[in-house]
């Protein structure tokens, strides 16, 4: 079963993969602070449209590297970036537009069900039930990685199924993901403590009150996110989605095909 120390091993493999990954940080944070620099929302967490190109990106090469590792192609080490193969731009599109719908869907219910009813214990069931359920969206997408084949898996249904047999897996290893996130998020934090309390962080003025600093801070941040949870987190899943979640996929597909 891999865990974090395991996953972060086999993503650094292929050492040389991490100078693009470094690379495509750092021109995702360039283009990504210029856009809010000009829209007057440097400090805004919504994403612009930036930052979804760049999700596709990173995402596709994520869902590669996946399919490598799900295979055992080339021992399974982060690919390069032309071998994306083209159609998982398309698979990855249409899988976070169907699942964001659903998520929109959960949310716009909770909403409704608050405006009529001022009543707050259900809409804060369904936020609850959307954030547990969140984390298993991830087998989506590596069901979709192993073949590169979408269908059967639009039915919002099968998060429910995956929840008895992947649960304690699953959670276990979040949990540690993301106690180590929470670990290095203090590390950046106290960075930024040092570099207050020593004037650096208000050296090189990017724009207003957005320094040198903050746009090195935000490519790290960013260069983690991208390395923890698109290619560790979900590698460390594989197992538990060999052992637990195919067979409910093949059997939800078998059953569908019997009914038609």
């Amino acid at each position: 079963m891999a865990g974090p120390v395991e996953s972060y091993k086999k993503i650094y493999e292929n050492k040389k993969a991490h100078i693009f990954l470094i690379i495509i940080s750092i021109i995702w944070t360039l283009l990504s602070t210029f856009v809010d620099i000009k829209t007057g929302k440097t400090y805004s967490y919504k994403q612009n449209p930036v930052d979804l190109i760049f999700n596709i990106i990173i995402g596709a090469y994520s869902l590669q590297f996946l399919h490598n590792a799900i295979n055992n192609i080339n021992n399974g080490i982060l690919p390069s970036f032309k071998d994306i193969t083209p159609r998982i731009y398309l698979g990855i599109i249409k899988l976070n537009i169907v699942w964001g719908i659903y998520a929109c869907l959960c949310i716009i219910l909770a909403v409704v069900i608050y405006m009529t009813t001022h009543f707050i214990v259900l809409p804060v069931m369904i936020s609850i039930a959307l954030i547990f359920c969140a984390v298993f969206v991830y087998y989506i997408f590596l069901a979709y990685a192993e073949n590169l084949d979408s269908k059967g898996l639009i039915n919002i249904l099968l998060l429910f199924k995956f929840i008895k047999p992947a649960f304690k897996p699953t959670y276990l290893k979040l949990i540690l993901f993301v106690i180590f996130s929470l670990a290095v998020a203090a590390v950046y934090i106290l960075i930024y403590l040092a570099a207050g309390l020593t004037g650096i962080d208000k050296m090189v003025r990017i724009t207003n009150e957005y320094y040198l600093l903050d746009f090195f801070m935000s490519t790290f941040a960013g260069y983690f996110t991208i390395v923890t949870w698109y290619f560790a987190f979900p590698y460390s899943l594989i197992n538990s989605y060999n052992k637990y979640i195919r067979p409910v996929i093949r059997k939800d597909n078998n059953n569908n095909v019997t009914n038609d």
